[in-house]
């Protein structure tokens, strides 16, 4: 962006080397398309700065997620999972759900559809994430 306002100001300079008058029509025309070419470049790069400090905010906030999903996971010795119904989507929850005194229903993120809810009205068989014997891809958690 820095070019940019290197050449509106050679331009600038070429113009007054050249005696362009400003009191002509073709010298007025020439003057305030450099006027403007000139606030552009500013804001260019005041829009750069913006932009700047905008991508370094994103990445300090990426870098805080990701330490943020590597404690979370950190912290997860299993989880329950179960397929959703409408949309076949795998869906993963927490185990302490199933023994929770209030009723929580457990809702689809991709379709939006509930899942399970913990009251009984759901006949549920859990399967562990990273089971022992490695059928967490085979097994059905969706409800019977």
């Amino acid at each position: 962006m820095q070019d940019i306002s290197e050449k509106v100001s050679y331009l600038q300079g070429l113009s007054e080397g050249l005696n362009i008058r400003e009191g002509s029509p073709q010298g007025k025309i020439i003057s305030g398309i450099l006027s403007v070419l000139d606030e552009i470049a500013e804001s260019f790069l005041v829009m750069q700065d913006r932009f700047d400090e905008l991508q370094e905010y994103v990445e300090s906030m990426d870098t805080d997620l990701q330490e943020l999903e590597e404690k979370w996971s950190e912290g997860l010795d299993f989880a329950e999972e179960i397929r959703c119904s409408h949309c076949g989507e795998l869906i993963c929850f927490d185990p302490e759900v199933l023994d929770d005194e209030d009723v929580m229903e457990i809702i689809c993120p991709y379709c939006d559809e509930v899942v399970f809810v913990n009251d009984g009205s759901f006949d549920y068989q859990p399967s562990f994430i990273g089971d022992e014997k490695g059928e967490n891809e085979e097994h059905s958690g969706a409800p019977i």
